[in-house]
């Protein structure tokens, strides 16, 4: 496993949580949040497989610590901002 996968679970993570409530307060539909969405994974596939830092491996267990870290602390941050 390599800190590119823990980045990009991340960033799964943290656009899925953050954007779509977003784009619901400036009044997009179903199908514009989902190109957005889209969009945005895509780009973000793109730019973090190039970072250098993030070539360097980890192990499996401090790899999914990371992620599931990640996920609580975004869920958690989420629901506070969104309510």
């Amino acid at each position: 496993m390599k800190w590119v996968d823990v980045a990009l679970s991340s960033s799964i993570i943290i656009v899925l949580t953050f954007l779509p409530p977003y784009l619901d307060r400036i009044g997009f539909s179903f199908w514009l949040k989902t190109v957005c969405g889209t969009a945005v994974l895509f780009s973000v596939f793109i730019v973090l497989p190039k970072i250098k830092f993030l070539q360097k491996s980890v192990t499996k267990k401090v790899g999914w610590f990371i992620s599931i870290s990640v996920l609580i602390f975004v869920l958690i941050l989420g629901d506070l901002i969104n309510d």
